[in-house]
């Protein structure tokens, strides 16, 4: 689980922001199931949305954490040689050496760990990973440092069996230590990296990784092909979908031959079906011609429910979009409801849903602006001081109490 993630000099933020999914509050008040404690004692949110007007930073804010785990989970293997790092700075800060920041604490498998990443587009600059379990201080496993004299990396380290001299062979500038140990099987860091490949996102460098108003066919295709691998998940998506759209009675999946439009290579396809009942007669719909909220959602449980199994961080962008608002706190429950979620996943979302501040605490609301020099900012709403529990968040939210609104 994630405790917190800072970021600096990244795409529209050009200062420091901090994501928190801490709760700081003590005793009986604090016990619903938007909440939990995790292994090491501290209370977490399960469910965080960031709120904001359009061009605000909300997609830039959920880019920092999805560029953080690509880079840690998939550098090594998807840069060659001295590529450029596709690092997307703050455009207007003017200084010569733009160096962006990430700090991401979290909790793994009862242990409590701290990394820190400066980097820019040519090079790491500095990367740190620290641990502690208990009640103890953070206590360094890695120190990685670029010299820029000599032009190379200098490691410190006090993992068993990393074996520096082996890693800084294949290790280059432009990648993580932790990618780099993985790719060579060096057993030392791959439990800790496992985290990093529950982090799972609609959201790459460009945006979103699809648009449900233009979904076409490839991620369609995608989930499809996923849910025919695993029955447990498609049997969940077709309960889901069918207790939220009316007149879908079921999902079938056809398997078929389709050749490749410039090799003629055949390969399998995986095509969905709704199935509706009507006057006592079955008729399967391409799901093409389904509404765009239901295959919306179709492949947004894709991301889902691996997420739920696997104890990770699901980062959705405009998590709304096509869906019918009361169908939001359906998708929350999923999260919020121990049996649903044993292992206490977490969603990390941007919505233009405001109902949705209905449904969830003070603690989990991210407010998020850009001032007049086009940074981005953003506070949690209980930072505020003097916002009431007992507070209608929705109404004083549209009334423009708490910032972070159109300014029209």
């Amino acid at each position: 689980m994630i405790h917190s993630f800072t970021f600096k000099n990244f795409c529209s933020f050009a200062e420091a922001a901090t994501i928190n999914f801490v709760d700081i509050r003590k005793g009986i008040g604090t016990k619903n199931n938007m909440f939990c404690d995790s292994q090491s004692g501290e209370h977490l949110s399960k469910v965080t949305t960031l709120i904001g007007p359009n061009a605000s930073g909300k997609t830039s804010a959920l880019k920092a954490l999805s560029f953080l785990s690509w880079f840690v989970s998939n550098s090594f293997v998807g840069l060659k040689g001295e590529e450029e790092i596709p690092l997307d700075a703050f455009a207007f800060l003017g200084t010569k050496e733009n160096i962006s920041e990430f700090e991401l604490i979290f909790e793994h498998e009862g242990s409590v760990y701290k990394y820190i990443l400066h980097l820019c587009k040519t090079h790491v600059v500095l990367e740190e990973l620290y641990s502690k379990k208990e009640t103890q201080h953070f206590t360094y496993l890695f120190k990685r440092e670029w010299n820029p004299e000599n032009q190379i990396t200098d490691i410190t380290q006090r993992v068993p069996g990393l074996k520096t001299e082996i890693v800084k062979e294949v290790l280059r500038k432009n990648v993580s230590l932790i990618a780099a140990s993985v790719a060579i099987k060096n057993d030392a860091l791959i439990d800790i990296s496992r985290f990093w490949q529950t982090i799972i996102s609609n959201v790459y460098r460009m945006g979103k990784s699809w648009d449900t108003s233009s979904l076409g066919r490839e991620k369609l295709f995608d989930a499809t092909k996923d849910f025919n691998s695993n029955q447990d998940f498609f049997k969940k998506a077709v309960n889901f979908l069918r207790d939220i759209d009316l007149g879908l009675d079921d999902i079938k999946i056809e398997e078929r031959d389709a050749p490749n439009a410039k090799t003629g290579e055949i390969r399998k396809i995986y095509l969905p079906y709704g199935v509706h009942n009507v006057d006592g007669k079955e008729y399967q719909l391409p799901f093409a011609f389904e509404s765009s909220g239901t295959k919306n959602m179709f492949v947004l449980l894709n991301y889902l429910f691996p997420v739920i199994a696997s104890g990770g961080v699901a980062v959705i962008d405009e998590l709304e979009i096509d869906l019918h608002p009361h169908t939001l706190p359906r998708i929350i429950e999923l999260f919020a409801n121990p049996e649903t979620n044993p292992k206490n996943s977490q969603l990390l979302f941007t919505s233009h849903s405001l109902e949705i501040l209905n449904y969830i605490e003070k603690e989990q609301v991210v407010l998020v602006e850009k001032n007049k020099d086009c940074k981005s900012e953003l506070y949690r709403l209980d930072e505020i001081k003097g916002v009431r529990r007992d507070d209608n968040i929705y109404a004083k939210y549209m009334a423009g109490a708490y910032g972070a609104v159109p300014n029209i």
